[in-house]
């Protein structure tokens, strides 16, 4: 189905040779964005409760033509009688998933003209409780009975109250889940005794993104008021929250930020208390997946959340704050994972190079929602420092080292300011004496035009490995396609390009989620590894907030069709060396549309292979020659050309993409020779 998600298991039997290209969620840039792709600000629900029927309100923009809420959990359709011509709020009714790991969930806004931009949702099995006029002011305030979840925003300049009743001595833990659904809400939790003093006050909760929480013991018995405001006093469409309350523990911390695909995530409460093992979702690899512990004697859970990964996760293994007794590491670990138990801590690892080689060592902490700002060092075996990384521009640490021969290397994991704790975990991926191919994009969704194309960029980076890369979509929604490709090996830019059909109305074949597989033709030796871009920071107040969080999905769309579209013929070529072949370009016009199209490169021409030229122009009418010559001595083997058209009328400017072209440069030799035999075979 085009809205569900893929499931491990199914993934699991191409992982051998393949890599998933996990997406993250930052400033999205495609060639025909518009101002028409719909814009979720938030979503009203009382309680996504997996196994029951829920009712949500999507607020935003370009929100008319509405045909779905998806999330993973379910897709949610617009209430019958709604009018869906105007750009106003839009209500939904779906059933959700019975057997849902409560969490954080995306969910996207899919139209006619445009899906959007990933919201966030909290799947919930605490008890729900709807937001109350009472809760607009200090007096009354909302009386809340514990435990319970409540969902809502703020409003400009006022804060949100809710009453507790405590007996002293007895356990309140909070936390409010705000920065990490996007909200521009930057929370602060204060609570008042009985006699209207201040007991408690949070504000950042290491790790949350600026969420807040507490785990607080009672002093007095009486009525306690909690206060949820912004840190800045401010309020709006995009301030909202969702605010878990509990008489037990409620924030936990996976021992091991990074888990193996079938292992079990070790928990350790606030209070450092051990609560065995969690629940962890189903997970495709490579991405930040709900957590579930139940809370004993609570109808519900307490929730965090672990990156999955395909391979063996070595855990470090105490005493191993020295270099003598650092922790061994065994050849086909992915990744380390540890933490720092209490401030000062530093842990060892050693890693038995087989020979000459590249190691690439990247930190996995802040996206994966620990606080820890990771220093890792590297060193041969009689201690002389190697290489040293805290962050890499926006990044965690990461070190790429060129090992020079066989032997025993030393990793030194430290926090930069010394903290530990509970919380204080971290990974670190490892590839030690293989290849590795490292994706990076900057997108979480496309909307394809009807008839036409949509590129979304990935960044590909070859650590160990210079050989080709095969490119494809898996579980693509049956209105797209994505032609696959092979890219030559100095292509590190690519053009991830899907075309929708023709035209007639969106369905759901249109729409929904889709991976990315890329496997090494010629090298099963090549490690799947993963490194994401961060989100930039927001520029201004009216800017949305941004998680960080490892992603894992990405989504398609169908659109109306633009101005233009292209296409090539053929698709696929072969080209001799010191000869030049040609394609033709067509194109297909939206009525009116009569400007010229410039065609030209879309990616960088010094990675074609070497000797490779490509000479495309100006397109007046439907048709344009493009001619691509290999030199007498250019780089044999594959690789694919990447075309866009920009075209200017008036004020409106399109800049769209042509299907890749994939061609292969043969030897002159072997070219002659097989002009010469096929005439013998006839």
């Amino acid at each position: 189905m085009a809205d569900s998600l893929p499931k491990t298991d199914s993934l699991r039997r191409f992982f051998g040779r393949s890599i998933i290209a996990c997406l993250l969620l930052v400033r999205f840039v495609t060639p025909n964005a518009s101002g028409q792709d719909p814009v979720i600000n938030r979503i009203d629900c009382a309680g996504w409760v997996p196994g029951t029927t829920v009712t949500a309100t999507v607020r935003g923009s370009s929100l008319q033509s509405a045909l779905a809420l998806w999330t993973p959990l379910g897709v949610l359709r617009p209430v019958e009688g709604s009018d869906l011509s105007k750009d106003q709020p839009v209500s939904f009714s779906g059933a959700l998933s019975a057997d849902a790991v409560p969490g954080i969930y995306p969910a996207r806004m899919v139209t006619s003209h445009g899906v959007s931009e990933s919201s966030w949702i909290v799947a919930e099995d605490l008890p729900v409780v709807a937001l109350t006029a009472a809760a607009d002011a200090r007096d009354p305030g909302q009386e809340l009975t514990l435990p319970c979840a409540v969902s809502g925003h703020l409003t400009a300049v006022t804060s949100r109250f809710f009453r507790v009743q405590l007996e002293a001595g007895q356990t309140l833990s909070g936390e409010v889940y705000a920065r990490r659904l996007g909200s521009s809400l930057d929370p602060v939790l204060r609570l008042l005794g009985p006699d209207g003093g201040e007991v408690l006050y949070s504000d950042d909760q290491p790790g949350a993104e600026g969420d807040s929480g507490f785990l607080w013991i009672a002093k007095q018995t009486g009525s306690h008021l909690l206060e949820l405001r912004d840190v800045r006093y401010s309020g709006g469409e995009r301030h909202h929250f969702h605010l878990r309350l509990a008489h037990a523990a409620l924030e936990i911390n996976a021992v091991h930020p990074v888990i193996g695909t079938g292992q079990s995530a070790a928990v350790v409460l606030q209070n450092g208390a051990a609560a065995g093992d969690a629940v962890v979702a189903a997970s495709a690899g490579h991405e930040l997946v709900p957590v579930s512990s139940p809370i004993p004697d609570a109808q519900g859970s307490r929730i965090t959340a672990v990156v999955v990964v395909d391979g063996i996760v070595a855990a470090e293994q105490e005493p191993n704050q020295t270099a003598e007794t650092a922790t061994p590491i065994s050849a086909d670990a992915v990744a380390l994972a540890g933490g720092f138990s209490e401030a000062g801590d530093e842990d060892w690892f050693r890693l038995s190079a087989a020979g000459a080689g590249k190691l690439l060592l990247t930190a996995r902490t802040r996206d994966a929602g620990s606080p820890v700002d990771l220093v890792v060092t590297l060193f041969d075996a009689a201690g002389k420092q190697l290489a040293e990384s805290d962050d890499t521009g926006p990044r965690d640490a990461e070190i790429e080292f060129a090992v020079p021969a066989a032997g025993d290397y030393l990793v030194r994991v430290r926090e930069l300011a010394g903290r530990g704790g509970a919380a204080w975990t971290y990974a670190v991926d490892l590839t030690l004496d293989r290849g590795t191919v490292v994706v990076t994009t900057p997108a979480d969704r496309l909307n394809i035009p009807r008839g036409g194309s949509s590129s979304g960029v990935l960044t590909v980076r070859r650590v160990g490995y210079g050989g080709p890369l095969k490119l494809e979509a898996v579980q693509l929604p049956a209105g797209l396609t994505m032609q696959p490709i092979v890219v030559g090996s100095r292509q590190s830019t690519v053009p991830l390009t899907l075309t929708a059909a023709g035209s007639g109305d969106v369905t759901d074949a249109d729409w929904g989620t889709f991976r990315v597989r890329i496997s090494a033709p010629d090298n099963d030796a090549v490690q799947q590894t993963l490194q994401l871009v961060p989100p930039p920071p927001p520029k201004n107040a009216d800017e949305p907030f941004r998680s960080r969080r490892t992603r894992g999905d990405f989504f398609a769309g169908a659109a109306p069709g633009l101005e233009f579209s292209l296409r090539t013929e053929p698709t696929v070529l072969k080209v001799a060396q010191g000869e030049t072949v040609s394609i033709k370009v067509l194109a297909t016009r939206s009525e009116g549309w009569t400007v010229p199209v410039e065609v030209s490169l879309a990616a960088p021409a010094d990675q074609l292979n070497p000797g490779v030229t490509v000479t495309a122009g100006s397109m007046a009418e439907n048709e344009l020659e493009v001619k691509i010559a290999a030199a007498a001595d250019a780089g044999p083997g594959p690789c694919v050309v990447f075309l866009q058209g920009k075209s200017k009328k008036d004020k409106t400017e399109r800049t769209l993409p042509v299907p890749p072209i994939q061609i292969e440069v043969t030897e002159k030799a072997a070219a002659e020779a097989a002009a010469q035999e096929q005439p013998a075979q006839q």
